[in-house]
């Protein structure tokens, strides 16, 4: 069984491929979505998946308001 320590990491390592962004920047992604995360590991998501959910609400939390 993996730790939520181990699965965090992986969950960074993740956004940070599928954004192409620094570890510290996915990092700060990750810290932001706290709902998203502890969510996610309630519900046994794998890192990609948690991943996805935490770009989605970067997403939204960076698009413009007009």
């Amino acid at each position: 069984m993996t730790t939520y320590f181990e699965w965090e990491c992986s969950v960074i390592e993740a956004v940070a491929e599928t954004m192409a962004i620094s570890h510290s920047d996915a990092a700060s992604l990750v810290e932001a979505q706290p709902f998203y995360i502890q969510q996610s590991w309630s519900k046994a998501l794998e890192a990609q998946q948690a991943a996805a959910k935490v770009i989605e609400a970067a997403k939204v939390a960076l698009s413009p308001v007009f």
